[in-house]
């Protein structure tokens, strides 16, 4: 199982640049700046108690569900669903709270963002091919260029 708890504590650090005295604070002192550098590192045995996952979901920038569930992956094993990806979980979290109305809304924008991911690596596969050619091969035959098909986007 996974250490979904440290590995938010050490995205918001190193991506984010949210430094352990930020984190500290947003949840009140009621963790110390020195425990979140522990929990970043995985020195921590024992998670935060229950009472405490306000605050935490504050600091982590996080919803309160969330970290009860980064709290029972790390900590018991266990995840609320297995067939949701470790990326999209917090995704998922913050999802449950967008009304029915602005769902067409963050569907379409998702669409975008994956037809995006998908032109990018459908560059990719084809700049690696052209550049497979053997030396001195003419990229631009015909029948390198069909070789070359793109994915129909819709």
């Amino acid at each position: 199982m996974g250490k979904a708890f440290s590995r938010q504590v050490s995205r918001l650090n190193t991506i984010h640049g949210k430094t352990y005295q930020e984190m500290a604070s947003d949840c009140d002192f009621a963790r110390s700046v020195t425990w979140f550098n522990k929990m970043r590192w995985e020195e921590i045995e024992n998670p935060p108690e229950p009472g405490l996952f306000p605050a935490m979901a504050k600091a982590l920038q996080v919803s309160e569900r969330r970290v009860a569930e980064m709290v029972a992956e790390q900590w018991c094993g266990v995840r609320p669903d297995d067939t949701v990806p470790e990326r999209l979980r917090s995704l998922v979290a913050v999802l449950r709270g967008v009304g029915v109305d602005d769902l067409p809304v963050i569907e379409q924008m998702a669409q975008a963002l994956s037809d995006k991911s998908t032109a990018e690596f459908d560059v990719e596969r084809l700049s690696e091919r052209v550049t497979e050619l053997e030396e001195g091969e003419e990229p631009y035959t015909r029948e390198n260029l069909e070789g070359l098909q793109l994915r129909a986007v819709p």
